[in-house]
């Protein structure tokens, strides 16, 4: 929030829009903060950067909720509250987040967000008994509420995407979901009454009582917005609890983190002493590649009840003997039951004791109460290594993915001063900010000099990748200067760079750029690159842009067609050195 909102107005002020700016802020009352932040920054422009926001939220901590000025702790949590806050809401705006916005299948993404909100939400809690009696509303106001509604509306809007699938996978504990998801419904109204008449007093009564769900309309209507007329929470899931699922879709479900699988037929597969081989299932669990380079380390199935939860399930996972010796799993036995319909079970590899470049697709058995049959896991294991001493972005799971502020170097700024910085706090799609050009002004002025600034990534591939591709993620803008309009270029260093426009031109001069209001409420603009073939090895991606006002984000790279689609993107992969 502070810093996109300090990115457009410092920019407008460093063109010369420094006697009036016209802001559209709906409702005042409940944005006090930012729009003094808007005002503070308009009375010394110089007074705020990117990197004093954290600075300025403390003070304002320190003097909103009457903290002793010797308590800086107090007030520096408070400021990190706020700015994690602005970065999760930076990502999409409220009304424009659904059920299926965030990946429930693929990189844990719906789960990873919701958990966000959730820790944030306990930070929030933890922090209220430590302020004066008096200033507590205050703080309900500025902190408290607006962001316990937003994890309750993350809460109720995702676990709504993440309860569909489960009934689409006819787990049992979709029923218990969708309770949950009514629970945050009913607690999200429950803070709107809690403020009409508990702060202050009942003072602010009616003042956030606007509806806030169901905001779009229905798709294909010509309009694709529309102000809710009432709260609605629709799409919810149940299954039948006393019911056995069919004897080829199976009670026991196994969901492989990243496969869609387990809503199908998963497959029985019989002992080999009735059949030459194991029949493996055509929809049988599948893991993403496994390898040293991942990030954690540790991958997950989970086991679920789909059968009559009145029937316990007793399971036991079956390890190959030649890969037991450094293959784990965590539980690896249990029982699933109406108390505990669901298990998630860690998968470990030591890589130590893994065979030097040992590349195979280990098959491991779920044997359970239906015995002789039983259920197997495809586990892809690649063993393999960078030389010594490489530094960068190793491939991991068939992709590379780059949060833009690590570049392994840059090039040396040249007498007008012009090179590309680490601008924090500024980032939807990562946790450490993004990179641009930079002096702003001496960027603009310098158009040759900011062309030929650069920033490079070192990556590595382990084997040759064909149809390579890049997707960029650079954070959310529009061209305000006909002379400049945005251009970058990511090429294979040394290669000459290869300018793209960002944005296309309008259909009508002065409107919005082509995909527009489809893409707006991204708060990015995502752009793919090909790369082509590339050799086995380490390649080095060089970035480079025309304007100051091109703020990149991240990289990911598609190396084996293993890039699944999430709202986010990937999570940083793994950076050596």
């Amino acid at each position: 929030m502070q810093p996109k909102v300090y990115k457009e107005l410092s920019q407008a002020y460093e063109r010369g829009a420094d006697h009036i700016w016209v802001i559209n802020i709906a409702d005042i009352k409940p944005l006090e903060m930012p729009f003094g932040f808007t005002m503070d920054l308009a009375w010394n422009a110089s007074s705020i950067t990117f990197d004093t926001i954290p600075a300025y939220l403390t003070v304002f901590a320190t003097r909103e909720f009457d903290i002793d000025s010797s308590s800086s702790t107090l007030a520096g949590e408070i400021s990190e509250i706020l700015m994690e806050q602005s970065r999760l809401i930076g990502r999409r705006k409220y009304e424009s987040v659904q059920a299926t916005t965030y990946s429930v299948l693929h990189y844990r993404e719906n789960e990873r967000v919701v958990s966000e909100w959730r820790d944030l939400a306990d930070r929030v809690l933890s922090v209220l008994d430590k302020l004066p009696q008096g200033r507590r509303d205050a703080y309900w106001h500025h902190v408290q509420y607006p962001i316990l509604s937003g994890a309750a509306y993350y809460a109720a809007m995702l676990g709504l995407g993440q309860n569909q699938q489960y009934g689409l996978e006819r787990r049992n504990s979709a029923n218990s979901l969708a309770e949950q998801v009514h629970a945050s419904f009913e607690a999200d109204y429950d803070l709107t009454e809690h403020y009409n008449t508990e702060i202050a007093g009942g003072k602010w009564a009616g003042i956030l009582s606007q509806p806030h769900y169901d905001f779009y309309a229905a798709q294909g209507s010509g309009n694709d917005w529309a102000e809710s007329t009432k709260d609605v929470l629709t799409g919810l899931w149940y299954v039948q609890l006393r019911q056995n699922a069919t004897y080829e879709f199976g009670n026991l479900g196994i969901f492989a983190e990243g496969n869609p699988n387990s809503a199908q037929d998963q497959g029985r597969s019989l002992p080999s002493a009735w059949n030459s081989e194991p029949t493996t299932g055509q929809f049988a669990a599948v893991l993403p590649i496994l390898d040293p380079y991942a990030k954690g380390g540790t991958w997950t199935i989970d086991l679920f009840h789909r059968g009559d939860y009145r029937v316990p399930i007793h399971w036991d996972i079956d390890i190959p003997d030649d890969v037991a010796g450094w293959l784990s799993f965590a539980p690896s036995k249990g029982v699933l039951s109406r108390e505990v319909l669901e298990q998630r079970v860690n998968i470990s590899i030591d890589w130590s004791a893994t065979p030097k470049d040992f590349n195979k697709t280990v098959d491991v058995r779920i044997n359970y109460d239906t015995s002789p049959y039983f259920d197997l896991v495809h586990l892809p294991i690649v063993n393999t290594r960078v030389p010594e001493g490489f530094e960068g972005f190793p491939e991991t799971g068939g992709i590379v993915s780059i949060e833009a502020p690590h570049f392994q170097r840059k090039s040396e700024a040249g007498k007008e001063g012009v090179g590309f910085q680490h601008i924090p706090h500024l980032g939807t799609r990562t946790n450490s900010g993004s990179v641009a050009l930079r002096p702003y002004k001496a960027a603009r002025a310098a158009r040759d000099a900011a062309r030929d600034a650069w920033v490079e990534y070192d990556i590595y591939l382990f084997s040759p990748a064909t149809s390579v591709t890049a997707t960029v993620y650079i954070n959310g803008a529009l061209d305000t200067d006909p002379t400049l309009p945005m251009m970058y270029s990511l090429k294979l260093a040394p290669a000459t760079a290869n300018f793209t426009r960002l944005l296309g031109d309008p259909a009508t001069p002065g409107d919005t750029p082509p995909n527009w209001r489809t893409t707006v409420a991204d708060h990015v603009w995502a752009r793919n690159v090909p790369l082509g073939n590339l050799a086995a090895g380490s390649h080095t991606l060089r970035w480079q842009t025309n304007s100051p006002e091109v703020y990149l984000e991240k990289i990911v790279l598609n190396t084996r067609n293993a890039l699944k689609s999430s709202y986010l993107g990937p999570p940083e992969t793994t950076l050596l050195g």
